[in-house]
């Protein structure tokens, strides 16, 4: 009996034995160093990602640096060659035909023109949105219009906002008759600084030409719920855009003065909004007699029945010298078909400039009587509302 307890005590304390080895084999240096390496490894990786962002995000700085630094008075703005945004031109302001097909001029703003500029794109410290998520904001994504500004007025960013400007300077520059229209606004902010910049060429520098501004959009008309989870933040009224203006002091609709509160103020040049889809607003547009010309027409429709209707029924009105800029040729396919339909259609000889992964404007070079027996069936947007 004795010598079966030592036995057993024995096995016991063999088996505590070998449950003590194994633990000790479970942790032993060879496996910590590997767990170790890993745990500095994830932490490596986590820096290394961190160091490419910040990087990335210097490059595009320095890129957005450099191309304010080329760009001065005097020298033409540079277009975007393909779709990356890195791949631009500077175009050399000379005489040569080629040339002058795709230079606007650039001037350097007065300091007014130059904060309601940015505050209209939206300032840095207010942050970025792509789709309903907030975003750190990114120098070069809000340069080429690629994010959404969470209080900016106007989606398009720097360098079509600048576009803009030039086109409008050079309509002023070569005394080419005509109103500023702008077709699709989101919260006004473009209109908004060609109403300043015409108040300056009228006010401060003497100007000339009489030019109103029109805005056309459907606003309400398109109902709130088709905007999705975005709606939030895409729908305005246009009330909301009159009030826009009129953060910036810059409406006069000739009835109510210059805030339309009764005062007699012939501060602003008018602005006159037109409410509805383009099937029903642009044609309107053409056989106003109030409107003998249209300096610059800015489209953005998203469809190819909304290029159409512009097409169709403004360009007429755009004088040779005039410029026509399409905000979303380039992005949307079905938009550069109706450029290439109308073109062909009307036996046209201009050619597009790219401004940058989306836009794209020329100046108008023989004038055309449009032939609107060629205009095609609805092809996207107008089949869906008829």
């Amino acid at each position: 009996m004795l010598n079966r307890r030592r036995a057993t005590t024995e096995e016991s304390e063999e088996v505590a034995k070998n449950v003590t080895v194994k633990k000790k084999k479970t942790w032993s240096t060879e496996e910590t160093y590997d767990m170790v390496m890993l745990v500095v490894m994830i932490m490596l990786i986590v820096m290394v990602t961190q160091i490419i962002a910040s990087l990335k995000s210097a490059i595009n700085n320095n890129l957005v640096i450099k191309e304010e630094r080329r760009t001065h008075s005097g020298s033409c703005l540079s277009l975007q060659l393909d779709d990356s945004v890195n791949n631009r031109q500077v175009v050399e302001n000379s005489n040569d035909n080629s040339n002058k097909r795709k230079c606007l001029l650039y001037t350097e703003p007065t300091p007014y023109i130059d904060l309601l500029m940015k505050a209209v794109v939206g300032f840095p410290n207010q942050g970025s949105l792509r789709g309903t998520r907030t975003r750190k904001y990114n120098a070069i994504e809000r340069k080429f219009g690629n994010d959404w500004p969470p209080f900016g007025y106007t989606m398009i960013g720097n360098t079509r906002l600048e576009n803009f400007r030039a086109a409008i300077e050079d309509v002023n520059r070569n005394n080419i008759p005509g109103d500023i229209i702008e077709m699709g606004v989101w919260r006004g902010g473009a209109m908004i600084m060609a109403m300043a910049v015409i108040n300056e060429y009228k006010g401060r520098f003497g100007g000339t030409i009489d030019r109103e501004l029109y805005v056309l959009d459907a606003f309400e008309e398109i109902p709130k719920s088709s905007y999705g989870s975005n709606s939030d933040f895409l729908f305005n009224t246009e009330q909301d855009v009159k009030d826009n203006f009129k953060v910036f002091d810059a409406y006069n609709d000739n009835v109510g003065g210059v805030n339309g509160n009764g005062n007699s103020s012939k501060k602003n040049v008018v602005v006159h909004f037109k409410k509805g889809l383009f099937q029903t607003t642009v044609p309107i547009i053409a056989i106003d007699p109030n409107i003998k010309a249209i300096a610059v027409l800015r489209v953005d429709g998203n469809f190819y029945d909304s290029y159409q209707d512009a097409l169709y029924y403004a360009y007429g009105k755009v004088p040779k010298g005039g410029i026509v800029i399409f905000d979303d040729v380039m992005s949307h396919p079905s938009v550069m078909q109706c450029w290439i339909d109308f073109k062909k259609d009307q036996g046209l000889t201009e050619d597009l400039n790219r401004i940058d992964t989306h836009s794209a404007w020329f100046r108008k070079e023989t004038e055309a009587v449009i032939d609107m027996s060629k205009m095609r069936p609805p092809q996207d947007i107008n089949k869906k509302q008829n």
